[in-house]
């Protein structure tokens, strides 16, 4: 049975979806409106359906058809994409374009790693990037926007496949000069009369509530951030005291006021960061690059995060002597 349609047909037709015009598809595709407008009219016609509505000044959008054909052929061009690049790769050499997706408290530890020492090792492999709120990320995923992603494990869509590439315990963040900061470690019990800063953005909140084994209606809550470095500033001008798995080089905040990090003792309460990608289609893999993405974290990412915890106490042992 012949083809209905050819792959350049598809990804003139991908364009002008995406672009909503067949002007910009012809920029896109750096190729004659005319060009586009014949490879559209030939399609509608191999296929025997009207594929678009289009209207000068207006732009053009997909019938139910179009939808439909629009879904199957961003399948058929990416896998036609794959496996040229297969063939390319038969050199050793990864290639083509790769979107992390970071949840934004993670961003100032993964991203470096990535663009530094992955991005040396797989020079050919475009990497571009997104840093996101955890329900966007698995937006972004299952979309197919975003290849592969980095979060803690909180409401993980059935298509998406993660595994975990590093485990933290939590602890208490606090003022230097809080009478506990000198303790090997604190209980929930030691902060029943703590104001609490809570960073709040799921899953980091949803991590506190269920350490704290508490809910946001909690009196002790005192303010809501949504960002690491607010919330060590708040922190350290003594307005309470803050629960995070999160590493950071400096015993100072921003502003320069002394903190420190006391390990909580509560049961169950490791957080799990994990790398994300989307489940491939039945009898496939993931293709190569993510595939490396993830041996890369698993080697790499546990290893990255010591440095800096290591690199904390040289300086916090500095700073005393």
């Amino acid at each position: 049975m012949a083809l209905p349609f050819t792959l350049r047909q598809l990804e003139i037709f991908d364009a002008v979806v995406r672009t909503g015009s067949l002007s910009a598809a012809a920029r896109d595709l750096h190729t004659a409106q005319s060009s586009v407008s014949s490879a559209i009219d030939e399609l509608e016609k191999q296929v025997g359906q009207r594929l678009l509505v289009r209207r000068k000044a207006q732009g053009a959008w997909p019938t139910a058809a179009g939808r439909q054909l629009h879904r199957e052929a961003g399948i058929v061009l990416h896998t036609a994409q794959e496996a040229g690049r297969i063939l390319q790769e038969r050199d050793g050499q990864l290639r083509g374009p790769l979107t992390i997706g970071v949840y934004q408290t993670l961003a100032p530890y993964v991203l470096p790693l990535l663009l530094g020492d992955f991005a040396a090792e797989h020079p050919l492999v475009e990497l571009s990037f997104v840093e996101v709120q955890h329900a966007e990320l698995m937006a972004g995923l299952t979309s197919g926007a975003i290849d592969v992603g980095f979060t803690y494990l909180h409401e993980v869509p059935a298509e998406v496949d993660h595994q975990p590439i590093l485990e933290r315990p939590p602890y208490v963040l606090m003022p230097a000069d809080h009478p506990l900061a000198d303790r090997p470690s604190v209980t929930l019990a030691d902060l029943t009369a703590e104001k609490i800063i809570l960073l709040g953005d799921a899953p980091s909140k949803a991590n506190t509530l269920r350490d704290l084994a508490t809910t946001e209606d909690d009196e002790r809550i005192a303010w809501v951030t949504s960002s690491l470095p607010l919330t060590r500033a708040l922190v350290g001008k003594g307005l309470g005291v803050a629960i995070l798995v999160q590493p950071d080089a400096s015993p100072w905040t921003v502003d320069g006021h002394p903190v420190v990090e006391v390990p909580l003792h509560v049961q169950d309460g490791n957080v799990f960061v994990h790398i994300a990608w989307l489940k491939p289609q039945a009898r496939r893999r993931p293709p190569r690059r993510i595939t490396e993405m993830v041996t890369f974290a698993e080697t790499n990412f546990s290893s990255h995060i010591a440095r800096i915890d290591e690199e904390r106490r040289l300086r916090k042992a500095s700073d005393i002597a």
